[in-house]
């Protein structure tokens, strides 16, 4: 089954061309040098990108030369699959729009995806020669950490060959990535932050500013990282840039830790109360070192199995994880019928 995947759910303009599972072509797109002028992302901005770059970045996916060449490729493919959210409204918009156009004019098969589906189901993802090859086992817990989203899901599998899907935890306010780019703000270290926090933190001392870990009760396993933020602002406000400047590398390894432990620790609770036969965890946040060690050191001591994507890109936005959702969906039948009404979903939950 050939899939061409499109994906613009926050400011990556992504696309992918995918044979069943396996990704034969994923491009990216990104507008982070846009927005980093502004300091996060602009939603009206990233519509506007988005609308510039749908078109160029789908034909490279595609393998095309020439728009020409794209209509004729396109026409080898059977399903289109598109984020339909959560995300940014304006941006989930354009990928929408622009996959009814194409399965309208092309007559393709259409799939809407969750884009938290997507990012769980990243650890799927194969290349065209079929690797990595990984044995999954159900049910299993997967950890999806972002700027967007922080949630811990309960993942089994359907009747029609697909998933379904139970977040446990979720985070109440800011998700682990937002948070961890706020922090950076405060530091003066621009945006994307959270890139920047890891290579300081890797020469600072974590113990070196203790914070507070919010939500601490054992039988919650919610986050919230926006008291988090708000303790390290208080705890920094008053002091003159040279002090911030001279500690910088222990500000971020202090803040880092206390983000990485809420995240290890509730999964780990998850773990423990759901006892999955094994562990996933996925997400932009997924590509921070630390992180991931934490994560594996974890699920030794818990004797689990724990899968993390396969390559950096697959943590990020983007379209190759939104294809291998959108075929187990189009395994199982669940098409958009009425191709008009399908409405982009800002705040989209998973399906009961």
């Amino acid at each position: 089954m050939k899939i061409l995947a499109i994906e613009t759910s926050c400011d990556d303009t992504c696309a992918a061309l995918m044979e069943d599972d396996r990704v034969i072509r994923s491009i990216i797109s990104s507008q982070t040098d846009l927005h980093a002028r502004w300091g996060g992302v602009v939603p009206n901005l990233a519509r506007r990108g988005h609308q510039e770059n749908i078109g160029p970045v789908i034909q490279k996916a595609l393998g095309a030369k020439t728009t020409e060449e794209a209509e004729r490729k396109i026409g080898e493919v059977e399903v289109i699959a598109v984020t339909a959210g959560p995300g940014l409204a304006p941006a989930l918009e354009v990928g929408v729009e622009e996959a009814k156009k194409l399965a309208k004019k092309y007559g393709k098969k259409l799939v809407a995806v969750n884009h938290v589906e997507g990012h769980i189901l990243s650890n799927w993802v194969k290349n065209i020669n079929g690797l990595p090859k990984r044995k999954f086992e159900f049910p299993l817990l997967a950890l999806t950490v972002s700027g967007g989203h922080s949630k811990i899901v309960r993942v089994e599998r359907d009747n029609e060959g697909g998933f379904r899907f139970e977040t446990v935890g979720e985070t109440l306010d800011d998700a682990g990535g937002e948070a961890l780019d706020k922090a950076a703000k405060m530091l003066g270290l621009g945006y994307p932050g959270g890139p920047v926090m890891e290579r300081l933190a890797k020469d600072g001392d974590k113990d070196f500013l203790k914070l507070p870990q919010p939500l601490a009760d054992n039988n919650i396993l919610n986050y919230s990282f926006s008291g988090l933020k708000t303790s390290f602002y208080y705890k920094i406000k008053d002091w003159p840039e040279e002090e911030i400047n001279k500690n910088l590398f222990n500000l971020a390894a202090s803040f880092q830790e206390a983000v990485i432990e809420m995240l290890v620790r509730k999964f780990r609770l998850a773990a423990v109360k759901y006892q999955p036969k094994m562990l996933t965890a996925s997400g932009g946040v997924m590509a921070n070192k630390e992180l991931r060690r934490r994560l594996r050191e974890m699920a030794k001591k818990l004797e689990r199995k724990i899968y993390l994507p396969a390559k950096k890109e697959l943590n990020t936005d983007n379209a190759a994880m939104i294809g291998v959702a959108g075929f187990y969906r189009a395994k199982g039948g669940r098409w958009v019928n009425e191709v008009d009404k399908l409405e982009r979903q800002p705040r989209m939950d998973f399906e009961r």
